[in-house]
């Protein structure tokens, strides 16, 4: 009994020991983390109980730690998300403290309002996630808001949603310019100057030169004045007058310049329109059906095609990405298949794309055709004598040539209401003969 009395008290002693000298070979065990709040790009102070030795953040990303005095640290908010901070004590305490760093909303929600006056949104946040939900007037500000909530936070989550789609007007004019007949005028239409403050602009590939504006509009035409013989016109006005087109019509009353079309488009940012003047002509084509074969009949358009694109940009400009094609019928280069004479296509295709303020227009040409046409004058049975009628007849070659010019203004509109419709002139004749008449 003895004995075994004394080995019990034995191992006792050596569970003890064990048990005390366990803290002196690792670290005292970290105690239940707690939280610090810090807004993103501000900072926060940490006073600490012990000198501290060390300090480790796990996502530097999120927040940083700069050491101030053994006792005393600065949290410094970076964006909004949440991390970890550990700091070891000289005697080897760790302390675990959690940083939540989040956005601050008040200056979020300030900083938003200012940038869209008037509109109705919320700003929320969920996790490292900053939510815009609510409506807005349009797309472009919808864009602007999610664009400068990045600036708050990575993550942003757009439930914004836009009332009203935004709408393009497109008023094209297409004209026909008689360039020889412009030259024997002595015009240009690139023209530079301003009149009563409204500012022109244009330029001309050479050889070609500027002349006065004014003297264009208000003068006589000058012989000084040259039409460029390689014509790409880009206008661009500073106000909204009608100064182009009064040179237009000055153009067209010499009989220089021939008005095709003038259809207006309204388009829908982002989405594109078409416009053609021309025609459809049959294509036959022949496909192998059974023991024989069958033919089917398709359209192909051609003429004056113009294929616009305009997207409204955050800052109130329109970006205009323009297709245009001239195609004519060739019968010279055609083709008979089966009998049928099928025509092939002459063709002239441009593609530009610019970026111009609400109201501006801009001008496309350079699409050039050129013809050549001879007239043979002769006297009657003498000129066609083989060989000696050659003396009594005479040929002359003419060439003409004719410019395409597409000239667009689009502009940013968007629906009346009915009580913004104006009222039509002939609703105010009505209104006239139906009101009272104080005499018969």
């Amino acid at each position: 009994m003895a004995r075994r009395s004394g080995l019990v008290f034995i191992l006792s002693v050596v569970f003890l020991g064990l048990f005390v000298a366990a803290p002196a070979g690792g670290e005292t065990p970290a105690p239940p983390a707690s939280s610090i709040y810090v807004y993103s790009s501000q900072s926060a102070l940490l006073d600490t109980d012990v000198p501290v030795r060390r300090v480790s953040v796990a996502r530097p990303e999120i927040a940083d730690v700069i050491v101030i005095s053994p006792r005393q640290m600065l949290i410094v908010g970076k964006s909004p998300g949440t991390t970890t901070l550990v700091y070891w004590s000289l005697e080897g305490i760790t302390t675990v403290i959690d940083v939540v760093v989040d956005p601050n909303l008040d200056k979020v929600r300030t900083d938003l309002g200012n940038i869209a006056p008037g509109e109705t949104f919320e700003v929320t946040t969920s996790g490292d996630s900053l939510i815009l939900s609510g409506t807005v007037s349009n797309e472009r500000v919808q864009t602007r808001l999610v664009k400068a909530a990045k600036v708050y936070s990575n993550n942003v989550v757009d439930l914004l949603k836009a009332v009203k789609l935004e709408q393009v007007l497109l008023q094209i004019r297409v004209a026909e310019i008689n360039r020889s007949l412009a030259k024997e005028l002595g015009m240009t239409l690139l023209l530079q100057g301003s009149i009563d403050g409204n500012l022109f602009r244009g330029f001309v590939n050479p050889p070609g030169s500027f002349t006065s504006f004014e003297g264009s509009l208000r003068g006589p035409l000058g012989p000084d004045a040259s039409f460029s013989d390689l014509t790409n016109v880009f206008v661009s006005k500073a106000s909204g007058t009608t100064q182009f087109a009064a040179l237009l019509r000055v153009l067209e009353s010499k009989g220089a310049l021939k008005t095709l079309s003038e259809p207006n488009l309204v388009v829908a940012t982002g989405d594109e329109g078409k416009f053609l003047v021309g025609g459809e002509f049959p294509v036959v084509i022949a496909s192998a059906a059974g023991s024989g074969a069958a033919a089917s009949v398709e359209y192909k358009e051609f003429g004056i095609s113009l294929e616009f694109k305009p997207v409204i940009v955050p800052n109130g400009d329109i970006y205009m990405k323009i297709t245009q094609e001239v195609s004519e019928l060739d019968f010279a280069n055609g083709v008979t298949i089966s009998g049928f004479q099928l025509p092939a296509l002459t063709s002239r295709k441009a593609e530009s794309g610019l970026q111009l303020a609400d109201g501006q227009t801009f001008v496309l040409a350079g699409l050039i055709d050129s013809k050549i046409t001879k007239t043979v004058s002769k006297i009657p049975i003498l000129g066609d004598i083989p060989f000696v009628g050659a003396l009594f007849r005479n040929s002359r070659y003419n060439k003409a040539e004719t410019e395409l010019m597409v000239m667009v203004t689009p502009k940013i509109v968007r629906p009346l209401n009915q009580e913004e419709i104006p009222a039509l002139p002939t609703e105010m004749m009505m209104q006239k003969e139906t009101s009272p008449r104080l005499f018969p």
